[in-house]
């Protein structure tokens, strides 16, 4: 009965997509963010073996300085009181990891100051360095000022950073 008294809608009345009076837009392909040509998917190939291939090598070096880290760490683990045999130990594994262990581990007092001097393309260690660091061995209860322990554990810790290793990073 309501529809009866209903007045009838006007011709522009709704939305007009229901009418079909308007057309869907087409929109183009999506642009391919992907080389189309040849000479880029060689590049893009290459390029990658390329960071791979660098990747590789820093994650090797990485891996074969990790002696140097774990120096690093026991020395610090040392503290501020650490003796000249504990750097001298230090030094000494460090060394032997570096190159040959035939090639250090006989090495005591002055071969032993030498061989750690020219490891290194600057001078690192002092004079006074040197003097405890060779005869730590044969006095180890000598009676080291601290300024000249704490000279002792800076230099070792920057030639344990600097030294040469044998060692290939190819």
């Amino acid at each position: 009965m309501l529809e009866e008294t209903l007045p009838s809608l006007p011709p522009l009345f709704g939305n007009p997509l229901l009418r079909g009076e308007l057309h869907e837009i087409i929109s183009p392909e999506p642009i391919d963010w992907l080389p189309q040509t040849l000479g880029w998917q060689i590049l893009g190939l290459v390029l990658a073996i390329a960071l791979l291939r660098r990747s590789w090598r820093l994650f090797r070096f990485w891996l074969r300085n990790r002696y140097r880290r774990e120096a690093q760490q026991r020395l610090r683990d040392l503290g501020p009181s650490a003796s000249a045999v504990a750097v001298n130990e230090v030094l000494k594994l460090t060394a032997m990891t570096a190159t040959s262990r035939r090639e250090v581990a006989a090495l005591t007092g002055a071969p032993w100051c030498h061989w750690l001097q020219t490891r290194t393309n600057a001078t690192i260690f002092s004079r006074d360095s040197l003097q405890i660091l060779g005869a730590a061995l044969y006095d180890p209860q000598s009676d080291v000022s601290s300024a000249r322990r704490d000279a002792l554990v800076r230099e070792a810790h920057l030639w344990i950073d600097q030294h040469e290793d044998d060692h290939e990073f190819g």
